[in-house]
């Protein structure tokens, strides 16, 4: 009995497979993303640096940017968020004769070295997002005697009073004090610098600014 076999023929060569790389991406149409390491034939790859942080919105799918204060990374790790709120303000000139005898005096911190947000204003700080603020101040006082018998500092926020608070011994007429806490904020949130001295028969005690040395000052930046 004769059988028949015809032969497979010999494969010689396979279709390069065709990727069709499209301007834009649809949402979830991964081949029509490029990367910045592709490898695709006829893909060049992505020479120019762009140290942005791109952003997934979550919803469609896709990367976004930002309309104002991107955060970035440099090519050797240095992060920087210019959107992130930070400043430092200060006393440019005295605060003459506000406590003493046990008044609360708020601190008018009348210039800033910056404020990165612009959330500042009115000596207060403003919290633009809810969040765990850094908040310090140091004041400068002068114009003690022996009659003053304690000082106290104080941040006020709009939740809560953070406060400390110090025994005055014999000293010098000019002291400072100050203090700094991890202040729960809301959004719209305020904080301001208040001070007290007591003992005095007066408000003869006052609260020192200049424009150079910074002697009193508050500042602050978000942490989370």
């Amino acid at each position: 009995m004769t059988i028949n076999v015809t032969p497979i023929p010999k494969l010689t060569s396979f279709a390069t497979p065709t990727v069709t790389i499209g301007a834009t991406a649809s949402a979830g149409t991964a081949d029509t993303v490029i990367r910045s390491d592709s490898t695709i034939a006829g893909v060049g790859l992505i020479t120019s640096v762009d140290d942005t942080i791109a952003r997934y919105n979550g919803t469609g799918g896709q990367l976004q940017g930002y309309t104002s204060g991107a955060p970035t990374v440099s090519d050797t790790g240095a992060m920087l968020k210019p959107g992130q709120p930070a400043f430092l303000a200060y006393l440019n000139a005295n605060q003459n004769n506000v406590t003493g005898s046990g008044t609360v005096a708020q601190i008018n911190f009348n210039a800033e070295v910056y404020d990165q947000t612009n959330n500042f204003a009115s000596y207060a700080f403003t919290a633009p997002v809810t969040g765990k603020y850094l908040l310090s101040a140091s004041i400068y006082l002068d114009g003690r005697t022996t009659s003053a018998s304690q000082v106290l500092i104080e941040i006020t926020t709009t939740k809560r009073r953070y406060i400390r608070q110090d025994g005055l011994g014999s000293g010098t007429s000019s002291f400072g004090i100050e203090m700094t806490t991890i202040a729960d904020m809301d959004a719209t949130d305020t904080a301001v610098v208040k001070v007290m001295t007591a003992g005095e028969s007066g408000d003869t005690v006052d609260i020192l600014g200049n424009g150079t040395l910074m002697h009193t000052f508050f500042s602050g930046a978000l942490l989370v």
